[in-house]
């Protein structure tokens, strides 16, 4: 019998300031992982035995230092038809980008959801400006 790799939903971490800031990560520009030298939201894959919660409390702390205290999930809608969507979780942050730890990637930093940057996956963009539609007040 050959071992086969079951591929699990990803975990995205949503991570807003105050200031109504959304915190991305330049990805690093390698081959062999997905979207290199693209701008995306912390996250990535469980670990053996990891719930959802766990992976993103964990990625968020190897990607850029933050120690979540409150983080809950919400939902977003699928990017394609008929696809599951990742985890997503959203949380405030009350910090600045001098404040971030840079543990994997090229970048960290905080955008103004009008001003976001290229290039950025497609379904990585769909889900930060829904995010931003439903949880980012107009006037903080």
């Amino acid at each position: 019998m050959l071992d086969r790799q079951v591929k699990t939903r990803g975990c995205f971490a949503f991570v807003t300031t105050p200031r109504r800031e959304v915190l991305l990560q330049l990805r690093d520009d390698k081959a062999g992982i997905a979207w290199p030298g693209h701008w995306s939201m912390p996250g990535g894959g469980a670990e053996a035995g990891e719930t959802p919660r766990e992976t993103i409390l964990r990625e968020l702390r190897e990607e850029t230092g933050i120690v979540a205290v409150a983080i809950e999930e919400v939902a977003v809608t699928a990017y394609e038809e008929g696809k599951t969507p990742p985890h997503m979780f959203a949380m405030v942050w009350d910090g600045t980008d001098n404040e971030l730890v840079l543990g994997e990637g090229q970048e960290l930093r905080l955008f103004p959801p009008d001003a976001l940057p290229q290039p950025m996956p497609p379904h990585v963009r769909h889900y930060v400006e829904q995010l931003t539609q439903r949880l980012l007040p107009l006037n903080p």
